[in-house]
């Protein structure tokens, strides 16, 4: 099998070098076009993906036409409706693309979070998470599956479970990005951090102290789509404090927990986002969620607002970067989305205050219907991108991993066919 594979590489490595004479000096791109053929018996890199955002739809006409039928979202409209519009959904479509785009390079292992255990996993060389983690599962109600996802996100490199575990805990923990980001100089919304349990007249007099006329706490532990949350004005827990104690006696179990003033616009209402996205370490596109309106998203116009929310994203993910890693090398995230809260502000150059709200993982919605991309063409790419990465140094570290050989030969070819990973 090592002779096959070193006479595959070195068939593969001539054909390079015929392309680069019939090229001259007609640059790198021509060389990346360059079909590579894959010699029988190497097989295909298997990829997971584990789906089931029904909430992310593609564009309108954009899906492929070969949508499985099994994994479109019959029950999408109306009032008893199980997602957001439309059949085809983001995370799916993406598996599709990825498969179209190297078809004889990847095979994609399409599974819900129902599915996921070690032993399946273990069958692919690598496998992406889009919808289907302990938080999800924990809130589902489902815990003897949340604690087989923990088992396989906890045990990554073995695995092979993107996105990485102490990435993914740093994301899911706020109170860590947040005072990382705060220790950089990132501007945040105030926040008093509750690190050891909530204690209900202890919160209450740092509130009183901070001067807030209204509050909201939330758990900074796997808390999403605004779960544990009480919120109030001030004065009604000092007259009344029985729904804090309440609060506390229902969360016992949990230790982490964020207090935060009110954020509002001058006409009393939530501040809006403007949400940042970075494909493959790179930003890609900005869109805008109004704070009360669930149907408020469009992309952010060009202008000095969403250049300064861009930057300021950017400066966040650079202590995204410090966290990120595979194998201990440092590794681009596959997408993350920083939340920019926005609230208008006349004495400001840019008309508005900004703030960094929210750090989320790929585990997210996309909003790729506003994007200014084809959203699964945008993440094919990057996963076949993180895919050569991640197989890289796992590959580097000597991790076992079905097909070793085949699996270094595909990712060689691929090197040939789009050029050499350059980060």
């Amino acid at each position: 099998m090592a002779k096959a594979m070193k006479v595959a590489m070195k068939k593969a490595t001539a054909m390079k070098r015929k392309a680069v004479v019939k090229a001259s000096g007609a640059a790198a791109a021509s060389i990346t076009k360059k079909k590579v053929p894959v010699p029988k018996g190497l097989g295909k890199i298997r990829i997971g993906i584990i789906h089931g955002k029904v909430f992310d739809p593609v564009k309108v006409g954009t899906h492929d036409r070969k949508y499985p039928e099994k994994l479109k979202i019959k029950n999408n409209t109306g009032r008893s409706a199980s997602g957001w519009g439309g059949q085809y959904m983001a995370d799916v479509s993406t598996g599709l693309k990825i498969a179209r785009l190297q078809p004889d390079i990847f095979e994609i292992d399409f599974m819900r979070m129902d599915d996921v255990s070690p032993k399946r996993l273990a069958k692919n060389h690598l496998t992406f998470n889009f919808w289907g983690d302990m938080s999800i599962a924990i809130a589902d109600g489902k815990i003897p599956l949340a604690k087989t996802i923990i088992e396989v996100q906890k045990d990554c490199y073995n695995t092979r479970h993107i996105p990485e575990w102490n990435y993914y805990e740093w994301v899911l923990h706020k109170s860590r990005y947040m005072k990382q980001c705060i220790k950089a100089g990132i501007p945040m919304i105030p926040t008093i951090f509750v690190d050891n349990g909530f204690n209900a007249k202890a919160v209450l007099k740092q509130v009183q102290a901070k001067g807030w006329d209204k509050f909201l706490v939330k758990p900074a532990y796997m808390s999403f789509f605004g779960q544990g949350i009480i919120h109030g004005k001030t004065q009604d827990f000092v007259d009344n404090l029985e729904p804090f104690i309440q609060y506390e006696r229902d969360n016992k179990k949990q230790k982490e927990f964020l207090v935060q003033p009110y954020m509002l616009k001058p006409n009393g209402l939530v501040f809006d986002e403007i949400r940042n996205f970075f494909v493959d370490g790179e930003w890609k596109y900005s869109i805008y969620t109004d704070g009360t309106d669930y149907e408020g998203f469009y992309e952010q116009p060009a202008g000095a607002l969403k250049e300064a929310c861009k930057q300021l994203a950017i400066r966040t993910y650079e202590e995204v970067k410090k966290v990120c890693k595979w194998e201990g090398k440092p590794i681009d995230t596959l997408l993350t989305r920083i939340d920019i809260g926005i609230v208008p502000d006349k004495s400001l150059k840019i008309g508005y205050k900004i703030f960094v709200n929210e750090i989320e993982p790929q585990i997210c919605t996309w909003l790729g219907r506003y994007c200014p991309y084809e959203i699964a063409d945008l993440m094919g790419n990057a996963c076949i991108s993180q895919a050569r990465k991640a197989l890289k140094l796992t590959l580097e570290k000597g991790r076992k991993l079905p097909d070793k050989e085949k699996v270094r030969a595909l990712l060689h070819i691929l090197d040939e066919r789009l050029g050499p990973l350059t980060k």
